[in-house]
């Protein structure tokens, strides 16, 4: 009798199914941890800092009162990313911490980091999240301590750079007076393009404590042409005259019900330029699913990443500026994941409508 007829364990048996187990799913998972905490603790040492001078694995354990075998391996793992190089016996930062990793880089990615902290903590609270919902912050303050710097790191390194050139190569750029930088946060728009244009004065409208961050950024860049205008552009004023209207990825951004607001703010001929997610932008679950996980007080989002639940996407937003008078001229695509699009307010547009 067979040990299978008998009742007895099979040993020969196997699943019945295509592929492998899950574990090579766990393993590149793990793969991403051990590289995260390995970055994040080095950076947390200044151990970037330490190695802009070529060291050795032990002099940079006793300058951090840490163990010599940890720190080598530890060592060992960054230079393996491209973070730190190695010459004989002697570690040393590469260009891209550099850059990118010391903390008193003009790129340094800090907050970023701490950003990356932050949506690593929802993750390790899933659990408790899936059961009783998601994390809520107050918005304000969520905007001013953690987004909004991460915002200015992350588009410091190129993207500012490219957006605001293409701005700048507008026709109507010269010849404008007044921009409002709609939810502009950091400023750093609406500082680059005041320095691209002599002539400009620049506003920037977003929440009360987020303008005290905005502020910040004005004294460090010495931008005296740029103001700052405390509100909710959900409910107050945004003011009027200005030739140009420029928003970057912010909440109001593709809610058709502030348009009005917009055209009214904007002189006859002014132009409209706005960043957002396109809508074809690749669909990640892990993704869209981290965006559920957390929520502002006062703004309920839509499962989509990126989209809250007023919004439209991006072609129905740009089509309803047509039926508001606006002439959509053109979509720039700006990333993977964004485009920008400008537009321009037809004169006699019936602002109110």
């Amino acid at each position: 009798m067979s040990d299978h007829m008998s009742g007895k364990p099979d040993l020969m048996a196997v699943p019945g199914l295509p592929g492998t187990t899950p574990l090579p799913v766990f393993d590149t998972a793990l793969a991403g941890v051990r590289q995260y905490y390995a970055i994040t603790t080095a950076f947390d040492l200044r151990l970037f800092e330490l190695l802009r001078e070529p060291a050795t694995a032990s002099e940079c354990a006793d300058s951090l009162g840490c163990q010599r075998d940890m720190i080598g391996l530890l060592c060992n793992c960054l230079e393996s990313l491209g973070l730190l190089e190695k010459t004989k016996d002697r570690f040393q930062t590469s260009a891209q911490a550099q850059a990118f990793l010391i903390q008193n880089s003009p790129f340094c990615q800090g907050h970023a980091i701490a950003f990356q902290r932050r949506l690593a903590s929802l993750w390790a609270n899933l659990p408790a999240i899936v059961k009783d919902g998601p994390v809520t912050y107050e918005r304000a303050p969520m905007f001013r301590d953690v987004i909004i710097p991460s915002m200015a790191e992350n588009c410091r390194c190129g993207l500012l750079q490219q957006v605001a050139s293409f701005i700048a190569a507008l026709p109507e750029f010269p010849a404008a007076k007044q921009l409002l930088d709609l939810g502009g946060g950091h400023g750093l728009y609406a500082i680059a393009l005041c320095q691209k244009n002599p002539g400009l004065e620049a506003t920037v409208f977003d929440l009360p404590p987020v303008t005290e961050a905005t502020r910040d950024f004005i004294a460090h860049y010495h931008a005296e042409r740029v103001r700052v205008i405390p509100g909710d552009f959900f409910t107050d004023p945004i003011g009027e005259g200005y030739d140009i209207i420029f928003s970057s990825s912010n909440p109001g951004g593709k809610i058709p019900a502030l348009i009005p607001k917009i055209a009214s703010a904007l002189n006859d001929g002014g132009l409209f330029i706005n960043k957002q997610a396109i809508d074809e932008a690749p669909e990640d679950p892990f993704m869209s699913f981290e965006w559920n996980l957390w929520t502002f007080q006062g703004i309920k989002k839509q499962a989509k990443r990126f989209v809250f639940s007023d919004s439209v996407t991006l072609a129905d937003y740009n089509r309803e500026l047509a039926s508001h008078g606006f002439v959509v001229r053109d979509l720039v695509p700006i990333d993977a994941q964004s485009a920008m699009t400008i537009a321009q307010k037809s004169p006699g547009t019936d602002s109110c409508r």
